[in-house]
């Protein structure tokens, strides 16, 4: 199953949760108009460099803490000339974020393991994942344009520690100063009308990307939100959506039983988890497979639903730690999904 192989990879690379929070202190640029919470004082330095845009420079930030989860934690700004930003479209915006880091990636050792998109008060962003192979070292960069100044922070860590709330905790800090929303409209594709509502307990990110399948190039959405183990029973609640570009069950030789023990078994395999329980369940008429795993020797435990519905797959997933399984507000989020008539 090619397809679902690439789909649990993304979710649970996604995702940092379960380990101890580490102090930070919140760190402003004045200059940069920006603030964040590294969590050791930042090193600071500037370089200067002539570029296809003229003389640049790159105004960096960066600490590397003793005894923490993570090797480095950064920041970098720097200004393009306003009119060349201003002919940019969305797809270029992306364009110049993929050229900014591929050019500084010289290694065949070190591979993409995701790209998602994520904007901040209108302007457009972009994360993307590498590992190098052959050290285990992972890191995450996100890009951001505001006007024609270009945001880059990124978080360096080991394989092994790639699963920890310093990461998420040290992205979700970082605010503009001084910077009013983006009132330009960007082009974005129209969106399908969903098929479905859930109630989240507080509002959510969306997170696409593309990804291809055994049956072509589909759509990959996820709608999240995770509490930061901060007044919540669990660690994440997620939707997330793969639009086929058909519909899969139409098919020929489909079969849906073989389509969700192979999505179960791949799952396992890939997430490193273990297989609790599974069973079939219905949810307006439309077949699915409930599943529950474990992770890390039982210490987090991961329900998740899935059904296919059409070119739709759509899983719904609470993460949380082993003694607050089957809460009431995990318990709600299931309870509160529903197909919406057509």
């Amino acid at each position: 199953m090619k397809a679902y192989s690439i789909i649990v990879i993304y979710l649970f690379v996604l995702f940092s949760c379960v380990q101890a929070q580490n102090n930070t202190t919140k760190f402003q640029d004045k200059k940069g108009k920006f603030k964040i919470s590294f969590p050791s004082k930042p090193k600071i330095t500037t370089q200067s460099g002539e570029t296809q845009y003229g003389d640049i420079i790159t105004y960096s930030f960066k600490a590397e803490p003793k005894n923490d989860d993570n090797l480095s934690y950064e920041v970098h700004y720097l200004d393009y000339p306003k009119g060349f930003v201003d002919t940019l479209s969305t797809e270029g915006i992306y364009a110049l974020f993929n050229g900014s880091q591929t050019t500084n990636i010289i290694s065949d050792d070190i591979q993409s393991i995701g790209v998602f998109n994520k904007n901040l008060l209108g302007y457009v962003g972009r994360e993307f994942r590498w590992q190098d192979v052959t050290t285990n070292k992972l890191s995450r960069v996100r890009f951001y344009l505001v006007n024609n100044r270009m945001y880059i922070l990124a978080v360096n860590t080991k394989k092994e520690k790639n699963f920890n709330v310093s990461i998420n905790q040290f992205f979700e800090s970082f605010e503009l100063v001084d910077t009013k929303p983006n009132s330009k409209k960007q082009a974005v594709s129209r969106k399908k009308e969903k098929v479905y509502k859930i109630k989240f307990p507080k509002a959510t990110e969306i997170r696409e990307m593309e990804t291809p399948t055994e049956y072509g190039n589909a759509k990959l959405i996820g709608e999240l939100y995770q509490p930061k183990l901060k007044d919540d029973d669990n660690l994440m609640y997620m939707v997330l959506v793969l639009e086929y570009p058909e519909d899969i069950t139409k098919t020929s030789n489909f079969d849906l039983d073989n389509y969700y023990s192979n999505a179960i078994k791949t799952a396992l395999a890939n997430r490193q988890t273990t297989l609790i329980s599974k069973k079939k369940v219905s949810k307006n008429g439309v077949l699915g497979i409930e599943v529950k795993e474990s992770f890390r020797g039982g210490q987090i435990m991961i329900k998740y639903v899935t059904f296919l519905k059409g070119n739709l797959q759509i899983g719904i997933q609470v993460m949380t730690t082993s003694e607050n399984y089957g809460n009431k507000s995990m318990n709600d989020f299931f309870d509160s999904f529903e197909f919406i008539d057509e």
